[in-house]
């Protein structure tokens, strides 16, 4: 009788540790994703800074050619895209921008703090900037209009916010 509970115990035992062999152990903790952004507010400033940034190197360039930053390092995917289509377009029709634009208002209308995508809205006045033609008249159609809410998308790469996309907002006025 010893030998069989002794046997029956031995048995579990053996089980037990079979089944404790089987088992995967417990996983490691993973450390909680870190919001790109502490607040919505932290977000949007730096997706001003960006816009604000670009059209300030878009300024410069204009007025110098080889200036820096390149107005495209601030841009990525659909921005650039769009960005390098126009520029092309304009030198194969004989054009160039001249004069400056800005920014008077910008607004803010979303943002995601742990992934950094963020959109914003600015009234982009380009009254004075100007199309010149090869021969150095002026081609500004006269019934343009120079101000215009732009919708900006921007998202985190790395450790800077940058352009995805920008697009003119329908029947909202600045």
């Amino acid at each position: 009788m010893i030998l069989r509970a002794t046997t029956v115990t031995l048995g579990f035992a053996a089980a037990a540790v079979m089944l404790c062999g089987c088992l995967a152990p417990a996983p490691e903790p993973t450390p909680t994703p870190t919001a790109v952004f502490a607040s919505e507010d932290e977000a949007f400033a730096a997706a001003e800074e960006t816009y604000r940034a670009y059209v300030d190197a878009a300024n410069a360039r204009r007025e110098d050619p080889d200036s820096e930053p390149d107005p495209q390092s601030f841009l990525v995917g659909d921005a650039l895209e769009r960005d390098v289509d126009s520029r092309r377009e304009l030198a194969e029709l004989g054009l160039q921008l001249v004069g400056s634009s800005s920014v008077t208002d910008m607004s803010f209308i979303s943002a995601d703090v742990s992934t950094g995508d963020v959109v914003i809205q600015a009234c982009y006045d380009s009254g004075g900037a100007r199309v010149i033609d090869k021969t150095g008249v002026d081609v500004t159609p006269a019934d343009r209009d120079a101000t215009v809410m732009i919708s900006i998308e921007s998202v985190r790469m790395g450790d800077r916010q940058i352009i995805e996309s920008m697009s003119p907002v329908e029947g909202d006025p600045c």
